[in-house]
């Protein structure tokens, strides 16, 4: 490197540092200068982008900074809308949508936990302005499930849906518990997952019914599966969404075109299927240094986690996931990306790095995987202040050296994340995980 190139670096990341660790004035505006921008929908280079206070408030080829503001060199770096995990389940651990927001996911979707209570605690906070350092969270609440049905095996009591007559009462508990969305299980089960048994899951009728209840109050009803079977099922009952792609049966282009006709997004969350194949991939990213000093150790070891594949069912494999994804990129069904953190083969916030990394394998472009894990799932779940580098939404921005439009592997060197205007100290998280010591068990 040249001595003038190495000064501009040097230069450049110092304002980065000092962007990075201040701003607790947000009167002061800073600008993203000649920098290469992905807006959510499509690449802008070189561009300028200017922040005041938690907006955005210009984003243009050239526009002269405001004075007194700090200035952010960005050539050679990528700047992007805070990234959306469009498939988390987060049972009130506030320390884990911080390390999330360390990986630039600065919006995250629970879907589905036994307590609604502190997901609504979360949301409270975040509408006081009182959740700058950690990614914002949205809630399906307690899912739709059958009595013994998924969802009920962990210990914890949760109401159940047995007939279609009783659906919109339990969708009404539902939203008055707090739920932004509604979440319904499909899940019989099969031999060789887990267990060689058939879980009791919801019939058709009932999750007709539910769905049907959960749009009569305006929400999305989105959808449990994870097998060829009950996908069709869930597309033909008009389900907004599948929350996973299923990994039984085999690639159909008939429920591809279903799901486009109907408009159903996909979540396929790839990541945590891997891991469920028996073919975790997590270690990869525990063993990168720009990674692992922010994952809490806990999770940097179940990152390689993952069931022997001799527990796998006989129809079931990643390659069937994958080539449904294929099928459904092909069809021009949304996708959108989702860890299914902290499953098997997961961890918050840098789990959905992977996600990206599988769908492009699966055949998106990368630009198409970066829309996946930000406008895309703005459009789909309304979120309509997020998800794009644009005038007037939230400065939730993820800054990268390197161009992950080309490289999706790119996202991974992370230069700072911005959440509202103000920067993540990504330096005292990495410390909190660090001391971080697991609860004590309870005493018997």
């Amino acid at each position: 490197m040249n001595k003038s190139l190495t000064l501009f670096v040097s230069w450049s990341m110092l304002a980065l540092e000092w962007a990075t660790c201040a701003f607790a004035d947000q009167s002061v505006a800073f600008v993203f200068r000649d920098i290469r921008v992905f807006d959510g929908e499509k690449v802008l280079s070189p561009a300028t982008v200017i922040v005041q206070g938690r907006t955005i408030q210009a984003v243009a080829p050239a526009v002269p900074p405001p004075e007194g503001a700090t200035i952010i060199e960005g050539k050679g770096m990528t700047l992007l809308p805070g990234l959306i995990d469009a498939h988390i389940h987060n049972i009130d651990e506030p320390l884990l949508l911080r390390q999330a927001a360390v990986f630039g996911v600065t919006t995250a979707l629970n879907m589905f936990t036994w307590d609604p209570k502190p997901d609504v605690e979360r949301r409270k906070e975040q509408d006081d302005g009182l959740a700058t350092n950690r990614a914002d969270l949205f809630t399906a609440g307690i899912g739709v499930t059958a009595t013994g049905g998924h969802g009920t095996q962990f210990g914890f009591a949760v109401p159940t849906l047995d007939r279609a007559e009783d659906a919109q009462s339990f969708i009404d508990a539902r939203i008055a518990e707090g739920a932004d969305y509604i979440k319904i299980i499909i899940e019989p089960g099969a031999p060789g997952r887990m267990k060689p048994i058939i879980t009791p899951t919801l019939v058709r009728e009932t999750a007709a019914a539910a769905v049907a209840a959960a749009k009569k109050r305006g929400k999305l009803a989105v959808m449990h599966i994870s097998d060829e079977q009950s996908a069709l099922q869930a597309a033909e009952i008009g389900a907004d969404g599948l929350v996973h792609i299923y990994s039984r049966g085999a690639p159909n282009r008939d429920f591809a075109r279903l799901a486009k006709a109907r408009r159903a997004f996909v979540i396929p969350t790839l990541t945590v299927i891997e891991a469920w194949a028996g073919r975790p991939a997590g270690g990869e990213l525990a063993d990168d240094p720009r990674l692992a000093p922010y994952i809490r150790r806990d999770l940097l070891k179940n990152l390689g986690e993952g069931l022997p594949a001799k527990r796998l069912g006989p129809t079931e494999s990643y390659a069937v996931a994958e080539g449904a994804v294929r099928l459904l990129k092909e069809e021009g069904v949304a996708i959108l990306a989702g860890s299914d953190c902290d499953n098997l083969g997961t961890a918050h916030g840098v789990s959905l790095h992977r996600e990206m990394e599988l769908l492009v394998r699966a055949g998106l472009t990368p630009l198409d995987a970066l829309r996946a894990a930000t406008s895309a799932t703005a459009d789909c779940f309304h979120l309509n202040d997020r998800g794009r580098i644009k005038s007037g939404l939230r400065a939730d921005l993820l800054l990268v050296k390197g161009d992950p439009t080309k490289d999706i592997l790119a996202t991974r060197d992370i230069a700072g994340v911005w959440k509202e205007g103000r920067a993540i100290d990504r330096e005292a998280v990495k410390i909190e995980l660090k001391e971080w010591k697991p609860k004590p068990e309870p005493q018997k």
